[in-house]
């Protein structure tokens, strides 16, 4: 087991540190247990960091702090059940199931997380017809405050009082405050392929279409180019395998395009980076951006090469979920279009704009409701302080009682949560119960808990 003293740790982005008095990289579960009594007997904090995707403080201890890098076997994947060890990044995961040609219904984005890490902080993909990696929980192994494992499936129960409370709904989107996922069982359907028609269309067009196209496609999503008035599409939906063999007679994707795409991040890059100075630049980037690279095609591949995006271009982000009760969405997204372009503030593209399914675990945004969200980026931003842009989302999305992506930025506080998140009483009993002693969580997580 690695052990190192007064250790600096750095997120992917660059915008969150912290100098941490232990940091363990451990290699058993034993070592795991052995480092949760050392910080028990010590009265000593403990988080949990994986690959640093996330952009809030989530992740962060100045007392200890452990990676998993080096805990992230697979355990076994059969037909349709995969377990793998805590600290298995996605991409590992994906390359696993391809293999076994098996796949989730939908995926997040990003490729880049740990397992863990995706389900303690709520990935989703975008999709009215399926809900988030969290979903996809059969069973969690997790090393509890007192170092004992407990594992809870989507029936377990847990008692408290006289109330009844179903721990999984807690515990699949955790934000990592339970304990230490050691070990993650996953459902799995069979591989599948996948058709992406993607165009361009003015916004205003786009807020009367949006949700139409979420409930006619299976996968769908978009992304605005601010300061250009104009939406990217992305409408997808599953072929046959044997339409996908003959998948030349409906691909309209040049050899162009394919060479523009894998230019994209090296070229843009120096853009980002001088634009953050001069931020005068940014329309001009954008719409040059979506000239050049975003031109309409339809692509066909299987189900990972469609729904999942390698991203190389540090950034921040923060994203939010709007319910869709009363066009409550809409409103929001023309809202905060219309402040950002009166303001004198730019922003990079993309602002994604997703969907996903109502599920039951408590810190979820989609908790109890269909769910539209919105994410904005500031590419190539590694300071900690907020960027003025970003401020004027949190205020137009606080308007409309949107919640927080856990793993990105926000300005969510302790009566905020409990105001936007209806099973956050019921979360914390349950927290509590396993972890009295607070020993997992950090100053963000206690500000809100």
């Amino acid at each position: 087991m690695i052990k190192k003293e007064n250790y600096t740790w750095n997120n992917w982005a660059g915008n969150q540190s912290c100098l941490s008095e232990n940091y363990f990289e451990p290699e058993t579960e034993e070592q795991i247990i052995e480092i949760v009594r050392f910080s028990e007997k010590n009265k000593k904090k403990i988080r949990v960091v994986g690959s640093g995707h996330s952009f809030s403080p989530i992740a962060i201890s100045n007392e200890i702090l452990i990676s998993l890098k080096n805990y992230r076997k697979l355990i076994s994947v059969n037909k349709d059940i995969i377990v793998c060890q805590g600290g298995m990044y996605l991409y590992e995961l994906y390359n696993i199931m391809l293999l076994n040609r098996l796949s989730f219904p939908n995926f997040g984005v990003i490729n880049k997380q740990t397992v863990a890490g995706a389900i303690a902080t709520g990935t989703h993909g975008s999709s009215l017809m399926h809900k988030s990696l969290s979903s996809q929980i059969e069973k969690l192994r997790i090393i509890t405050a007192t170092g004992d494992p407990i594992e809870i499936a989507s029936e377990t129960k847990w008692k408290i009082d006289d109330q009844e409370f179903n721990l999984w709904e807690a515990a699949s989107l955790s934000l990592g405050s339970f304990g230490i996922v050691t070990e993650v069982t996953l459902k799995c359907d069979p591989l599948f392929y996948v058709k992406s028609e993607e165009s361009v269309i003015d916004f205003d067009d786009f807020l009367k279409s949006m949700d139409d196209y979420a409930k006619y496609y299976e996968y769908f999503k978009a992304w605005w180019f601010p300061h250009t008035d104009k939406v990217y599409l992305f409408k997808a939906e599953r072929i046959e395998e044997e339409q996908y063999r003959k998948k030349d007679q409906w691909i309209k994707y040049t050899e162009e395009q394919k060479k523009r795409d894998i230019e994209i991040d090296r070229l843009t890059t120096p853009l980002f980076i001088k634009s953050n100075h001069d931020p005068s630049l940014i329309p001009q980037i954008n719409s040059y951006c979506l000239e050049y690279f975003f031109t309409p095609r339809t692509r066909i591949g299987n189900c990972f090469e469609i729904l999942v995006h390698d991203e190389t271009v540090p950034m921040v982000v923060s994203e939010y979920g709007l319910s869709m009760s009363d066009n409550n969405h809409k409103k929001a997204l023309k809202e905060f279009r219309d402040v950002l372009e009166q303001s004198k503030y730019k922003l990079h593209f993309p602002v994604d704009l997703r969907y996903t399914h109502a599920e039951n675990s408590y810190l979820s945004p989609a908790y109890k409701q269909n769910t539209f969200y919105i994410g904005v980026c500031i590419r190539e931003y590694r300071e900690e302080k907020i960027h003025p842009s970003m401020q004027l989302f949190f205020d137009v999305m606080n308007k409309y009682t949107a919640r927080p992506n856990w793993g990105k930025l926000s300005d969510l506080s302790k009566t905020a949560s409990e105001e936007k998140f209806p099973g956050m009483e019921s979360f914390q009993k349950l927290r509590d119960t396993v972890d009295p002693e607070r020993i997992f969580l950090n100053a963000f997580l206690e500000n809100i808990f």
